[in-house]
């Protein structure tokens, strides 16, 4: 066989150069990207987003936020960066041992940021309930990412969409007449709920109960009582007292979700108006006798700060003390 040694000479000299060539860091992909752009961030919640997908640059990356703009005017997003005051946990909170105001107060501080904070290992953005007052819309941003193999700036990566969040979350309820010393009961439909934000500031729910005129039970009469081992209002007051006035009852629950943790119900609060108080409409109860309770549950859950008035109508019922 006759080796053509002038092919082997050019194999050898290409496999040389080859060899000398440095090669490349790592990788660091130019079409890094936010999946779930436009980011949905609801004002005055607390709100961590999904990490940045790196599209399989090599770790580890750290991430570098460049700016934020508003997406309409492109100017930079004062408000965002604003400071404001919240709260912050110097350590876990435990809602079935931090029962009390001082406990709570031990584990948290008040600070002076931003809305917002921006995780440089994840490239993923944590907003607080201070965005409550970050102007509602779009905003675009830009980040850099940087490796073993440099540093690339993304301009206009994704889009933040500041939109109004639910401020409260109004679920299951009830309502039900019982006989007087008797298990004979009958369903008379969901008491109508509503949450009205009487203020952006503090952090008290005031409950009415009210008949289906909109006059209100007396809880300093003992016109709604608890019903056994059943939550109640009083159930989630964990860090102060109920406050009880001739019209309502006062909570400040000093933590967002309220409540913050449910019971042996879940979220759901139940009363009891005593047959005395309560005057059902002709029908509604086997008799027109007085023997009838009345026996509303509601479920409310408020998720931003504030003063709020929750009023629960009971149905087909009348405030009429005997």
């Amino acid at each position: 066989m006759k080796i053509n040694y002038k092919i082997l000479i050019a194999v050898f000299t290409v496999a040389s150069v080859a060899a000398c060539v440095k090669a490349p860091h790592g990788f660091l992909s130019s079409q890094i990207r936010y999946r779930d752009s436009p980011i949905p961030i609801p004002q005055g919640y607390v709100v961590q987003t999904s990490a940045v997908d790196n599209d399989g640059s090599s770790a580890p990356v750290t991430y570098k936020l460049l700016d934020i703009r508003d997406a309409v005017t492109h100017k930079h997003a004062d408000s965002l960066y604003k400071n404001r005051p919240r709260y912050v946990f110097l350590s876990q909170f435990y809602p079935d041992i931090d029962t009390t105001l001082a406990l709570l107060n031990s584990i948290r501080k008040i600070v002076n940021t931003p809305a917002f904070e921006f995780n440089e290992h994840t490239g993923g953005f944590t907003f607080y309930n201070s965005s409550i007052n970050v102007p509602l819309g779009k905003y675009e941003f830009d980040i850099s990412a940087t490796n073993q193999n440099g540093t690339k700036t993304y301009k206009n990566i994704g889009i933040l969409n500041l939109v109004e969040g639910d401020v409260a979350e109004i679920d299951a309820g009830g309502s039900a007449w019982f006989q007087d010393n008797s298990s004979a009961n009958g369903d008379t439909g969901n008491p109508p709920v509503t949450v009205q934000k009487l203020s952006p500031k503090g952090t008290l729910a005031i409950l009415k109960i009210v008949d289906e005129n909109g006059v209100p039970f007396n809880p300093k009469n003992n016109e709604y009582i608890t019903r056994g081992d059943r939550s109640d209002f009083t159930t989630f007051a964990k860090f102060h007292p109920v406050i009880v006035s001739d019209t309502s009852l006062t909570c400040n629950f000093e933590i967002t979700p309220f409540p913050y943790q449910g019971a042996a119900q879940g979220f759901t609060i139940y009363y009891r108006i005593p047959s005395k108080f309560a005057k059902f409409d002709a029908g509604w109860t086997p008799t027109s006798a007085r023997i009838y309770s009345a026996n509303p549950r509601f479920t409310v859950r408020l998720f931003q700060e504030g003063t709020y008035l929750i009023t629960v109508k009971v149905p087909h019922v009348t405030r009429d003390p005997i």
